[in-house]
């Protein structure tokens, strides 16, 4: 297997690097995290000129085609400089969702906006106490329940909203509903998450919705749910893995000049020999974000295997960087000075999101044990 990037790839890299380099940067990041609506609108519309936002789509939906190793491209370069922006919720997630289940009204109606940048999306997937369900009515559905941590819902116009509708002989049908910011019945109770990026929790009082809400025609839509929060955990594993670089990176600069003793930290054995081990971690993680990413593509039990296996690695890998990053740097490691807590807090919420590293882990056994519950897809790991 050729693992090198191709022409194309190694172009977007640069593009990728170089952009945020002249246009990111932490006080930046400190801004947005601080302001509503949690990021730059400006970068966002700079996201959608560069095509950066139609990058997983199919050209006939106005895409380009790109594979789920070009968004592991972006999405590392993401990680490294701290990028705030909802790109995981609107696009994988919410895009993602649009593009499998969509018929080609749809895909034009949610996807064109969204890769101009015109319009954000955001999954709402997780239930808070019992299932949310959708009920016929004459009109259309009446959605009733909560969701818990929906991700860029504050920054949502639209949000993708999924419920139980009626019950069969093995089990209730799962659709997925288009809901408008602002809909009688819908209440958003916003926070923000460990590493300042915006979320809210949902709750669904007899929230009426016309037929056309329903996305697609499919019968069950539990499958390409599961699917979307696949890709959305290999994304993310890119995205700590630019993270837990950044941090290994600036530890080995801070150590050449931070002096003790008369000499710099990095001359001493025993602290070369811990960020040794640091660099080791990164390159394990960025291995496994790697067989993950191209995974995606494979059959039900590489697959699952391939991405718990790599949420689980990649998690002990960052605990492993940040507390170490953190622990040479000493006192200043701690502070909002340095950029450092805000990559050990990304890292630590990549650690919760979308099932944690011991429910992954225990996820990964299994699988071994048994392949066959790979047709589960990540619907526990992500409830």
């Amino acid at each position: 297997m050729d693992l090198q990037y191709s022409t194309e790839q190694i172009i977007l890299r640069d593009t990728v690097e170089n952009f945020l380099r002249d246009h990111y940067g932490y006080k930046r990041y400190q801004r947005a995290i601080a302001g509503e609506p949690g990021f730059s609108e400006e970068l966002w519309s700079a996201f959608a000129r560069l095509g950066w936002l139609g990058l997983p789509f199919a050209t006939e939906d106005g895409g380009s085609g790109g594979d789920a190793v070009e968004t592991a491209i972006l999405m590392e370069a993401f990680g490294r400089a701290l990028v705030i922006e909802p790109y995981i919720p609107t696009v994988i997630l919410g895009g993602g969702l649009v593009a499998a289940l969509g018929s080609s009204d749809e895909r034009a109606e949610l996807l064109a906006p969204l890769i101009d940048g015109k319009s954000r999306l955001a999954l709402a997937h997780q239930d808070r106490g019992g299932a949310t369900t959708a009920t016929v009515t004459a009109q259309g559905f009446s959605l009733t329940g909560a969701k818990a941590l929906v991700v860029g819902a504050t920054a949502a116009d639209t949000l993708l909203v999924s419920a139980e509708l009626e019950a069969r002989a093995h089990g209730s049908r799962l659709g997925v509903f288009v809901v408008k910011r602002g809909a009688p019945g819908l209440v958003l109770r916003p926070f923000r998450m460990i590493d300042g990026r915006h979320a809210a929790d949902l709750e669904l009082a007899n929230v009426e919705l016309p037929r056309r809400a329903l996305v697609g025609d499919n019968d069950d839509a539990g499958a390409a749910i599961a699917a979307a929060i696949e890709r959305a955990v290999v994304a993310l594993s890119a995205d700590a893995v630019g993270a837990i670089g950044a941090m290994v990176g600036a530890t080995i600069d801070y150590t050449k000049t931070r002096v003790q003793f008369g000499q710099p930290l990095a001359k001493f054995q025993a602290l070369q020999h811990r960020m040794v081990r640091m660099k080791v971690n990164e390159e394990e993680a960025r291995a496994s974000a790697l067989f993950a990413t191209l995974a995606l593509e494979g059959p039900a039990e590489r697959r699952a295997r391939a991405i718990s296996g790599a949420k689980a690695k990649i998690g002990r890998c960052a605990r492993f960087v940040h507390q170490n990053a953190i622990q040479l740097h000493g006192a200043i490691g701690t502070t909002s000075e340095l950029p450092l807590g805000a990559y050990a807090k990304r890292l630590l919420a990549y650690e919760a999101l979308f099932g944690a590293t011991r429910e992954h882990l225990r996820r990964y056994g299994a699988l071994i044990a048994n392949p066959e519950l790979a047709a589960e897809g990540l619907l526990a790991a992500a409830s």
